[in-house]
């Protein structure tokens, strides 16, 4: 019986307390306690004691023993100790030294540990910890004993030992409160109560009462005990949240969003929009809230978005795609807010559901017309640039006719005029992949081939710009070849980038190191220069669009700057992530990693790209 008075009453109880054990020297006489368990409760009790954080046992257990080595001298301890072993409960009370709290402990022994249950005597005139009460009954209902924290509010002294209920409290509260004793009796368990008692100067008294049967060796009943604890600040609560509640009810009704007030298991509030939004009736999450998850469930597509395991306690938010009963579909934003009571804990969650499907097809056309004004705008710019391109194709044709030096001269702008049409390629081409990437248009077609043999292909068509440019390239791998699923499109385009970058902002006889680096579920791939590096507080800046890093030292090749913001896109699109290490004057580093897959019973493609030196061109235009 008494190890179910701990499970029943105390571990989920607001009462604090320890459950302890008591150590023992070397002459087995007890010099020290063990701290099992300790309630949610008793940490706040102790912070108010202490007025420091009580985080774990550990320093509740140096807590309590340094008390106990200040307050008992030699042997005591252990007499204190033993007589509670005898007679299974005793009581402490003392005055802290910093605080000057009066604080009771009931000291109770069950046959295998200790409880202690602490309280704060109100001659210390403590309105924050919880105004709890023991009491015990002979089976006449005649009182053995009670003790409080509130003696001096409900008039409870030592006068009542010998009396009856009838002597204390309004006839009709003791009715209720012998029915409750009665069923104890009957059951034989341990059972709480929500009591409500009245003096006889007609103040009511509020409680949460458990109460258990006494039962002496022989198995008999003999009476009954009680531990009761004052809810009046939560019936206050409870009483300002229905209110609230119905004020809440009321507005909701007029909303087109669904307003959810629910517990762990169900709901107990849907508002009316609910049959309109996911067009069946609110009664089936009365029955059972998770009909909810369903919605959302049947739209594989939304599974990394919506999170299944959210925490009961805390604030949930998302937007995902629901399937209905009917079979269509609609876009949800919903967010969910934990309701706390005056202690902190959580009693109920409200949760607020809105039907954005409207919103989320104008988006999409704003997204499409935006596709197709970069789309025209490029197709506009691209014909001129095509004419121009064509055009210095055939002066290059009718060079040989012209003098030696006139050759030379018109070759040298032509070069130029060359380089630019190049860069406006370059920049209409990153404009336009940006845009389809953030419309959610981007295409990504994996292909199995050798990732090793591929990425070597790409440094070598680099390898001309790299001495043009006074840099050296080196290349280096963990392994010959890797045969794995990647697109060939979006990797290329991914080191063309890369590997401009680190010539144009390289010092002169710089090195370029790339490396191909095989583990166990990703390749990885870096990109390291010796150029002039990055501030560290700049290198959050460069993935963003249109973004340039300034330096003091002058670059006469600046970007447009959207090109790693496109580079971080692609290595999204591929699954991927990217790292920068980088050290002002030292160098930067540029690590790509993606997964590694491999696909099934596919044959392996061999990548011949005739075009990769004229798309060279174009990327390295502006170096």
């Amino acid at each position: 019986m008494k190890e179910e008075i701990y499970k029943k009453i105390i571990k989920n109880s607001k009462i604090p307390y320890l459950k302890i054990n008591c150590k023992k020297d070397d002459n087995n006489k007890f010099i020290a306690i063990e701290v099992i368990d300790q309630s949610k409760e008793a940490e706040r009790f102790f912070n108010l004691l202490t007025e420091n954080n009580i985080l774990n046992k550990e320093i509740t257990d140096i807590l309590i023993n340094n008390w106990i080595n200040k307050n008992f001298k030699n042997y005591e301890f252990n007499n204190f100790v033993e007589k509670v072993i005898k007679t299974g409960y005793e009581r402490l009370k003392y005055i802290t030294k910093s605080t000057q709290k009066h604080i009771i402990i009931d000291v109770y022994y069950l046959n295998d540990y200790f409880l202690l249950i602490y309280n704060i005597d109100d001659k210390g005139h403590e309105k924050d910890i919880l105004k709890s009460y023991s009491w015990s009954k002979d089976l006449n209902g005649i009182y053995l004993d009670m003790t409080g924290t509130n003696t001096e509010k409900i008039k409870i002294t030592k006068s009542i030992i010998g009396k009856k209920d009838e002597d204390i409290w309004d006839e009709d509260g003791i009715k209720q409160f012998r029915q409750h004793e009665s069923q104890v009796i009957k059951d034989r368990d341990v059972k709480t109560f929500f009591e409500v008692l009245t003096n006889k100067n007609g103040k009511k008294l509020y409680l949460e009462s458990t109460i258990w049967p006494r039962i002496d060796e022989n198995d008999n009943i003999t009476g009954l005990s009680g531990y009761s604890v004052e809810i009046n600040d939560k019936l206050i609560f409870e009483k300002n949240m229905e209110q609230n509640e119905e004020n809440f009810k009321e507005i909701t009704k007029y909303s087109d969003s669904v307003f959810i007030i629910r517990d762990k298991y169900r709901a107990t509030y849907v508002s009316p929009s609910y049959k309109q939004v996911f067009e069946a009736k609110e009664e089936e999450l009365y029955k059972d809230i998770n009909k909810l998850e369903v919605y959302f469930k049947r739209v594989s597509s939304n599974d990394k978005y919506i999170n299944y395991n959210y925490d009961y306690n805390y604030p949930d938010e998302g937007t995902g795609k629901v399937r209905l009963d009917n079979g269509k579909e609609k876009w949800i934003w919903y967010k969910y807010l934990p309701i706390r009571d005056q202690m902190g804990n959580v009693t109920k969650r409200i949760g607020i559901l809105t039907d954005i499907t409207e919103k989320k097809k104008i988006e999409e056309e704003k997204i499409q017309f935006k596709l197709d004004f970069f789309a025209n705008l490029s197709h506009e710019l691209r014909t001129p640039i095509n004419l121009i391109s064509s055009t210095i194709q055939l002066i290059k044709l009718k060079l040989n006719k012209l003098s030696p030096e006139d050759s030379r001269n018109f070759d040298k702008y032509i070069k130029i005029m060359e380089i630019n049409s190049f860069r406006l390629v370059r920049l209409i081409n990153n404009l336009l992949d940006s845009t389809k990437i953030d419309a959610g248009f981007a295409s990504f077609t994996p292909v199995s081939a050798d990732i090793i043999n591929f990425v070597e292909g790409v440094c070598d068509s680099f390898t001309e710009y790299a001495k043009f440019n006074k840099v050296n390239l080196i290349f280096d791998t963990n392994e010959e070849e890797e045969i794995v699923l990647f697109d060939p499109d979006i990797i290329e385009r991914i080191l063309l980038n890369l590997l401009s970058n680190a010539v144009k902002f390289n010092k002169a006889g710089g090195n370029i190191y790339v490396n191909v680096d095989i583990k166990k579920e990703k390749i990885i791939i870096s990109v390291e220069d010796e150029g002039m590096g990055i501030a560290e507080d700049k290198i959050d800046y460069i993935f963003k669009r249109f973004e340039q890093v300034q330096n003091n030292k002058k670059i006469e090749r600046q970007g447009s700057g959207i090109g790693l913001y496109l580079v971080k896109s692609l290595i999204d699109l591929h699954g991927g992530t990217i790292e920068v290490k980088s050290k002002v004057d030292k160098g930067s580093k540029f690590t790509v990693s993606i997964p590694k897959k491999e696909a099934k019973d596919s044959e392996q493609t061999i990548i011949y790209d005739d075009n990769r030196y004229k798309r060279g061109k174009v990327e390295f235009s502006d170096i």
